[in-house]
Formats: structure tokens, C-alpha cells, sequence
């Protein structure tokens, strides 16, 4: 098939895998905003101020979100005094707002929204209850950032102090039991100098005891049972990550697993907001380390990714080092702030940048990961696509606060950590594989080893033979001389000229003595099988630390294999090239032979064709040099293409 065509093909089932994830993700959050949204699920609404609920509308409804007509009081502190109907003249609000219309205290001022979100303000709502006396349950959300509560003329609760002149920053979700007939009149007076938000910004719950405890208890369950899970899965591939790290030999990508419990652990702190928030109520500390664990999830699920998805370590160095600063950031800003307006707003647009940036880093990475075949990239691409959606939909969909589950972030923050630990479940079963077949290709080489001494044995001994013979050879000529001067020279040099003939007639291929040995026995082999032999051997005598005997086993089996496999090819299309040098004390050795193209690897091994076993191994001449690579601080590289086969070692010889 045309290899243009094959990409465009790979193009398209990118691009229509990308559409599914898409629509599918933005289904998803468009199902999350329709059905657990305070906004969307509001029914009864206050208005101007006054809520009224009779016994039938609490039968209907006994859960409420008290979202609009709040009397907003701007620049004030007003308690229930201030209200009193021998107050002349009353209070008048400066408007009627619904939670959620401003992300603090600033308001329109001359028709721009210029007024400063820091300083103080007031909300009131009177809600008109049946007469019998009932259980309610009034759930604050966090109100930032300290704040006065009066319930009918009493102060119930209180976070921090809002006063300016002794101002003190507390946040915290509350849940306040109310036993009320009749009315019921909330009064907050909020002062917030320490965040970009301010004042009341989620909707509060009202309505019916159990009701509200239902909804609030079941979020608090959701939210521990995710936390729960997240760290259990943590401390596991923590485990799993100690049992790989105290092996002998270590697989590649074996940091992972640990990498991946740290994930864990960050996504559990950054979905514990609010669970903290209600069990711990205080200052602002928490909110820093949530802001940290978010930038460094993302910034394990980018080195993750690349890992995974064979992006090249210079690509990938970058976008590393942004997500150290803004970790760095998310820790040190909040610390210094205070009340600089401008810090607060550069932190928050630092953090949406770096977000966005790496939701696009995931989809490349994961699409080019795709391109190039990497085997987990396809559920890396579906994950990335929901994070990258999971803002967008954001973006268009206005005011959205779950009642019992998450935001779009946190479900798709879910959804990539779960992604990463399936893929990771993979991998660690991989490398534990791979542990278990590089342990058994070190016994194998070494028992290869010991056969090879019997190999090189023989070898030193017919050299040893060679050597002789040519040292006897002045006394054969003498004896030829002598018989030549009686005519009776011709029966005993023909035999004996043709042993020496091929003793005279030996190639020289290099300095080195043990490898020209190898190399002349292997040229043998070849021409015997009609295999065209190339060799460029640049070896020295002395070989450094690397000893004759493991020279003997690389070249042999190198050439050995290489003879292997131009066996399954026709006579005309068999050839090997073996060349090596030396440069700076490192041996360089490349062999590439022609194949027939077909060859099977898994998990970096490449398994043998010598039988046909199942499950098939790896050949245990490629093992045993790579045991000596190894050995020797160097490696050994396999290259394919669908006509040629190269192997190139390297070794150190100092």
C-alpha cells in the first residue's frame, strides 16, 4: 500500500477518533450542567429580598438554592440593629444580585465594573415560612473571606473578623441546624482584603433538615470516596514501584509507578478542598496547597505522558521546567499577596495560561504518540481530549456549581488520572515482564557464556595448531630442498605444499589476533553458503578491559545470527556487513545483513526464529551481547527496516 495513503489513512482515524472524544466529553459536562447544577435546578426564587415558601412548596421542594434577589448592601457592616423598625431612616441596598453575578464586592460603578473587589458589604434575605414550627437546615458555602452571621436578630456563627481595622481571613464550609415558624431573616456581613474572590460566591442550601443533610452527606461521601481511592491507589504503586526499584535490573520507565503514586496522592489534595474546609475551617493556607497540588499533577501527568508516549526528552524539557516555576509560584505568591490586587489577578491568569498550555501539550503529545504507533496512546489521546473539552465547556456554559459531584476540571482531572493508571497498570505488568526477562536473559547469558569458552577453546587450539605448523614450515622446506636435489621431491610436496599453501594463504582482518580468528572462521561459513561477507574490522591488539574471550562471543554471535537469518533468504540476496573502530576507548561494532522481513519483538526484546516455540524467546546470542554491552557501561542497539537487520554495539574499554 502507497505509504502516502497509509498516512492520510492514519490522519483520518485520528482526527475521527478525536471528534468521538470530543462529542462524547462535551456531552458528558453538557449532562453534568443540566443535572447537577445549582443553577440550572433552582426552582423557587426569592425576589426583591423576600422568599415565600407555604407548606405545599416545601412538600414540592424541600431542598432550595437561595441563588437570586439578595439585598446587597456595598461598602457596609450591618447587623440586625440596623434594621429595626425604629431605624429611621431603614438601610436601603444598593441593589438586588443573584450569587455568582460578581466574583466579589465590585459591582457596576458608572456603568463600568471598576470598583475594587476588596473592602466589605452586606447581604439580607427574608424568607416567609409556614406557620408550624419545623427543622431546617441553612448550608453555608465558603464566604471569603470572613464574615458575621445573624439568623433572625441572633449571631449563629462567625468566620474570622471581618472588622478592617482587626480584620482576620478565615474560610470554611458551615452547616447550621434551625428549628423556625414563620420567618426567617439571614443577615451576612462579609469583609474580604486576602482574595481575588470576595464575599458570598457560591449559592447557599436552604430547606428541610434531612433533605439538605441527604445532599450535603452525599457530597461529602463522593468527595472522601475519591480522595480514599486516590491514596489507596498511591500507597499501591508505591509498592509496586519499591518491588521494581530493589531488583537487580531495572526496566525501563521503572521511576513510573512512583511518579504516578505522587500523582495519586496530589490529585487526592486537590479535590480535599472542601472536605477540609468543613471538617478544619481557617485561613487561607489550604487554598496555596491546593493551587500546588493542581499545577504539580499537571505537571506529573505532562512527564507521564511524554514517557509514554516516546516524546523526545528535548521537547518535553520545556514545557517541564514552566509547570517547576508555577509550582513554584502557586506556593510563593499566595504567601506574599497580601492585599496587592494585581498579584492576585497575574497568579489566577498564570494558572489558567499554564492549564491551557497543558491541556494542548496532552493532546500533541498523545496525538504524536499515536503517530508514531506508541502502544498507550490512544486512551492518553480520548483523556487529554475530555481535559482540553472540560475547559472549553466551561468557557461556554455560564454559572455552573455542582450540588453533589464536581467541577468540569475535577471530573476530567478524574478521568486522566484514571487513564494514567490504567496505562500505568499496563506498564508496571510490562515491566515486571520485562524484569523477569532481562533476569532470565542474564542466566541465559551466562550459561551462553560457558559455551562459548568451549568455542573460544577450540579456536585458541586450532590457532595453536596453525601457529606450529608454520614454525615447522622451514623444516619441511629443508626436507623438500633435499628430496628436490635427488629427484624424488614430487609425492611428498604436492601434500605437503597444500597445507602450507593454506597456511600462507590466511586473510588478515585485523590486529586484534582473537577476532581476526573469528573473523576468518565466519568468512568460511559464508562463502561455504553463498553469503556475500563484508568486513571492515579496525580492532588493536590490546582491547582494554575488555577480555578475548567476551571479543570472541560478541563477534561470534553477531556474525552468527547475521548467517542465521540470510539463510531464509535466496542465494542471490544474502549479504553481511560487519564493520568496527575505536574512538576515545570505546569499541564500536555495526553488523547489517539483509532478512526477510519478518521478526518479532515485544517490550524491547527481540525474540529468536531459530524454532518455533511458543511463547517465543529472545535469542540468546543477541542476550549474551548484551550482557557484555551491558557489562561494559555500553549498549546494544537493534534497527530495522523491512529489508535489513543492524545491530551496533558499543563498549568501553577503559
Amino acid at each position: 500500500m502507497n505509504p502516502v495513503h497509509l498516512d492520510r489513512k492514519k490522519a483520518a482515524s485520528l482526527g475521527l477518533l478525536l471528534l468521538v472524544a470530543a462529542v462524547c466529553s462535551a456531552a458528558l459536562f453538557l449532562f453534568c450542567y443540566q443535572a447537577d447544577n445549582k443553577y440550572t435546578r433552582r426552582g423557587l426564587q426569592p425576589e426583591a429580598g423576600l422568599l415565600v415558601l407555604s407548606p405545599e412548596d416545601l412538600q414540592n421542594q424541600p431542598l432550595l438554592h437561595l441563588i437570586t434577589g439578595w439585598e446587597f448592601y456595598r461598602g457596609e457592616l450591618l447587623a440586625p440593629e440596623d434594621f429595626s423598625p425604629s431605624r429611621r431612616p431603614l438601610p436601603l441596598p444598593d441593589e438586588y444580585l443573584f450569587i455568582g453575578q460578581y466574583g466579589g464586592f465590585e459591582g457596576p460603578k458608572g456603568g463600568q465594573e471598576s470598583r475594587s473587589p476588596h473592602g466589605s458589604a452586606t447581604y439580607r434575605l427574608n424568607i416567609s415560612l409556614p406557620p408550624e414550627p419545623q427543622s431546617y437546615m441553612l448550608e453555608l458555602p465558603e464566604i471569603f473571606s470572613a464574615y458575621r452571621l445573624y439568623i433572625n436578630g441572633e449571631l449563629m456563627a462567625k468566620m474570622g473578623d471581618p472588622n478592617p481595622v482587626s480584620y482576620r481571613a478565615e474560610t470554611g464550609n458551615k452547616r447550621i441546624m434551625l428549628r423556625l415558624e414563620d420567618h426567617l431573616e439571614i443577615i451576612l456581613a462579609v469583609s474580604d482584603y486576602s482574595h481575588f474572590y470576595s464575599g458570598l460566591i457560591y449559592p447557599p442550601a436552604f430547606g428541610l433538615a434531612d433533605q439538605v443533610a441527604d445532599m450535603l452527606n452525599t457530597r461529602f461521601g463522593v468527595r472522601m470516596a475519591g480522595i480514599t481511592a486516590a491514596l489507596i491507589i498511591g500507597l499501591l504503586y508505591l509498592v509496586l514501584w519499591f518491588f521494581l526499584a530493589k531488583g537487580r535490573v531495572t526496566a525501563p520507565n521503572s521511576f513510573l509507578p512512583l511518579v504516578y503514586a505522587a500523582l495519586c496522592v496530589l490529585f487526592a489534595v486537590y479535590i480535599s478542598y472542601p472536605v477540609v474546609k468543613t471538617l478544619w475551617p481557617g485561613g487561607m493556607g489550604w487554598y496555596a496547597l491546593e493551587k500546588f497540588a493542581y499545577a504539580a499533577m499537571l505537571l506529573l501527568m505532562v512527564l507521564i505522558q511524554s514517557r509514554i508516549s516516546g516524546v523526545p526528552a528535548k521537547a518535553a524539557q520545556g514545557f517541564m521546567v514552566l509547570g517547576g516555576l508555577v509550582c513554584a509560584l502557586s506556593l510563593l505568591i499566595p504567601r506574599i499577596m497580601g492585599s496587592n490586587l494585581s498579584l492576585m489577578v497575574f497568579y489566577s491568569d498564570v494558572l489558567a495560561l499554564y492549564t491551557w498550555i497543558c491541556a494542548l501539550y496532552l493532546l500533541a503529545s498523545a496525538a504524536y504518540g499515536l503517530h508514531k504507533d506508541a502502544v498507550y496512546s490512544r486512551i492518553m489521546l480520548i483523556a487529554a481530549t475530555v481535559f482540553a473539552m472540560s475547559l472549553i465547556m466551561y468557557g461556554i456554559l455560564p454559572l455552573f456549581e455542582p450540588i453533589r459531584f464536581g467541577l468540569f476540571a475535577e471530573i476530567a482531572g478524574a478521568v486522566l488520572v484514571v487513564s494514567i493508571g490504567i496505562v500505568m497498570a499496563q506498564e508496571v505488568a510490562g515491566q515486571f515482564h520485562m524484569r523477569l526477562v532481562f533476569e532470565k536473559r542474564a542466566e541465559t547469558a551466562a550459561l551462553m557464556m560457558e559455551r562459548q569458552k568451549t568455542y573460544y577453546g577450540v579456536i585458541l587450539e586450532k590457532e595453536e595448531q596453525r601457529r606450529k605448523a608454520r614454525h615447522d614450515m622451514r623444516h619441511h622446506m629443508m626436507v623438500i630442498q633435499k628430496l628436490a636435489a635427488e629427484n624424488n621431491a614430487a609425492a611428498y610436496a604436492g601434500d605437503l605444499l597444500e597445507q602450507l599453501g593454506a597456511i600462507m594463504n590466511e586473510e588478515k582482518f585485523c590486529d586484534n589476533h582473537i577476532v581476526n580468528v573469528v573473523l576468518g572462521h565466519f568468512k568460511e561459513l559464508a562463502a561455504t553458503e553463498k553469503t556475500a561477507l563484508e568486513l571492515h574490522p579496525d580492532l588493536p591488539v590490546d582491547t582494554g578491559k575488555i577480555p578475548d574471550m567476551e571479543l570472541c562471543v560478541v563477534f561470534a554471535n553477531l556474525l552468527e545470527n547475521a548467517l542465521e537469518a540470510c539463510r531464509r533468504l535466496p542465494q542471490g540476496e544474502r549479504y553481511i556487513r560487519l564493520r568496527s573502530r575505536t574512538e576515545k576507548n570505546r569499541l564500536i561494532i555495526s553488523v547489517i545483513n539483509s532478512f526477510d522481513g519478518n521478526w518479532q519483538e515485544k517490550n524491547g526484546l527481540y525474540y529468536s526464529h531459530k524454532k518455533t516455540e511458543a511463547p517465543p524467546r529472545e535469542g540468546t546470542g543477541l542476550a549474551s551481547v548484551k550482557a557484555i554491552s551491558e557489562a561494559h557501561n555500553g549498549f546494544t542497539k537493534v534497527e530495522i527496516t523491512p529489508e535489513t537487520w543492524k545491530v551496533s554495539v558499543l563498549l568501553h574499554m577503559a
